[in-house]
């Protein structure tokens, strides 16, 4: 077991002749990232990755004096036309302002500017709020700071609906008592055998780290609370905790062993209701972020739980000989 280690400087960003956007008393205005050229040049993003975009949207726009920073995500993989062409605003407020409203602020647009962001070849909105995320090293680890600012941004800003804050009081009311101690447990599979270290982890990896958690904490009473997009996993909880394990039975999930999951995931299979793959996703991250302790692999989901709540534990399962621990001694 190893330590999350301290943060290191951001890496050194090209460049690009494109002019940053100049926001200062204006309302920032970010979309969505699209496929161009095949998906070769960009890549439309799970919500997650955005809800990080987000963030570092708003970070800019409070570095440089923005009035307000306004959301306008249409892509496909959740939109609903029932409810509207922005799929951000079924889940969170898409208009924040950083100081008293101004209704009457210009408009500035960051989609005039490369897909890789406000001002870098290589840069996008999410690297200006988690800017050491690297394939190898990803974040949370080497974060301390950037976990820190997250948690700033995301507590200042980011407002979830109110239904979706009843539904999730409902839900938790409805599997955990007040006296239990509760265990998340997160597994993404599916498309992440693409991401280093090549393979999802193995299960037992998720009850090893359990039972560290359950063996320093001694609980009376405790739960699991599962979120996952692979059908598995939840046969694997189920079997192992048996009534202790409460997931949402409703989220899209898929089998490890079909192909397509392998090729796309959940989040961009557009074979699954786009409304409901968000709303599930949307619920599982706060599920997780009121647990006591975060067990997890490589997920954008799970990395914005810990935004939501800036003291929660947390193990990562990065790979089968990769484990590291908030707080634990290096």
């Amino acid at each position: 077991m190893s330590a999350a280690p301290a943060h290191p400087p951001a890496p050194f960003r090209l460049r690009s002749p494109l002019p940053a956007p100049r926001v200062r008393g204006r309302l920032l205005v970010i979309t969505h990232r699209r496929d161009t050229l095949g998906g070769w040049l960009s890549k439309q993003q799970g919500l997650f990755s955005e809800f990080f975009a987000v963030l570092g949207a708003l970070r800019y726009a409070e570095r440089h004096g923005a009035a307000g920073v306004r959301v306008e995500f249409t892509s496909n993989l959740y939109r609903d036309p029932a409810r509207g062409a922005n799929w951000w605003g079924y889940y969170f407020a898409p208009l924040m302002w950083l100081g008293p409203a101004r209704p009457d602020a210009p408009v500035v647009r960051a989609d005039g500017w490369t897909r890789f962001g406000p001002h870098a070849w290589n840069d996008s909105w999410t690297s200006q709020i988690i800017p050491g995320n690297t394939n190898r090293r990803p974040y949370p680890l080497d974060s301390a700071a950037d976990l820190r600012e997250a948690a700033r941004l995301t507590a200042r800003h980011i407002r979830p609906q109110p239904e979706l804050l009843a539904q999730l009081g409902a839900l938790w009311t409805a599997h955990a008592a007040p006296a239990d101690f509760v265990v998340g447990l997160h597994y993404r599979g599916t498309d992440k055998i693409t991401a280093y270290p090549y393979r999802s982890p193995d299960y037992r990896l998720y009850a090893e780290q359990l039972d560290r958690v359950l063996a320093r904490h001694q609980p009376k009473s405790w739960r699991v609370c599962v979120a996952t997009d692979e059908t598995e996993f939840i046969d694997w909880a189920v079997g192992r905790y048996g009534d202790r394990v409460f997931f949402q039975p409703s989220a899209p999930r898929l089998s490890s062993g079909d192909i397509a999951a392998r090729r796309t995931g959940t989040h961009k299979n557009l074979a699954l209701s786009a409304s409901l793959k968000g709303e599930t996703a949307v619920l599982d991250c706060l599920l997780l972020s009121r647990c006591h302790h975060l067990i997890k692999n490589r997920s954008s989901l799970s990395d914005a739980s810990l935004a939501f709540n800036a003291t929660l534990p947390w193990t990562f399962i990065l790979g089968d000989g990769l484990i590291y621990e908030s707080g634990a001694p290096g």
